[in-house]
């Protein structure tokens, strides 16, 4: 997904203080679609960005879980988690945060997600791991909010699974 990504501090979420177009890969998953992994992948280099780069991979990963979902607004909602939930195997580093994230399939699908996250970061069995902090230094480094619009843009890594149904597909993994 092509995504223009607001950051702003902790504290004061309205208060923006730097602006980047990134690529995200999204993804959709579990037996009922309950997991949204959403993570960045990259600056975007181009101006128009019609396509994904072949060579974009998962850097830094949010998680959300299913809260609801509306087939006649065609809208997903998810909460975004601080810990992941059970043993799930995450590509790229998984960042705690609160907040949500709404997809839209409307002939083109569509990501907003606002969310906040403070963590601390350090090393396990030589992967770097980020730990939640639920009450932030004031001006932390490792606090800071997200505000990020994105739309899918084709990708060649693109993974939609033959065995769900139509509607679902639309929806599943994109660059």
């Amino acid at each position: 997904m092509a995504a223009d990504i607001a950051r702003s501090d902790y504290a004061k979420p309205t208060l923006i203080r730097s602006r980047s177009r990134e690529w995200l890969i999204a993804c959709r998953w579990g037996p009922e679609g309950e997991f949204l992994s959403i993570a960045t992948a990259g600056p975007i280099t181009e101006p128009l960005a019609l396509v994904a780069p072949q060579a974009i991979a998962p850097i830094h990963s949010l998680v959300g879980v299913l809260v609801s979902e509306s087939e006649t607004q065609s809208t997903s909602t998810f909460l975004l988690v601080r810990q992941l939930p059970g043993a799930i195997e995450l590509a790229g580093t998984f960042f705690p945060a609160d907040g949500y994230v709404l997809l839209q399939d409307h002939g083109d699908i569509h990501l907003v997600c606002k969310a906040r996250y403070s963590h601390s970061c350090g090393w396990l069995d030589g992967k770097e791991i980020r730990k939640d902090i639920p009450d932030p230094a004031p001006y932390s480094a490792e606090a800071m909010s997200w505000h990020i619009e994105a739309t899918r843009r084709d990708w060649i890594g693109e993974f939609i699974p033959g065995t769900r149904p139509p509607e679902r597909l639309a929806i599943r993994a994109t660059g």
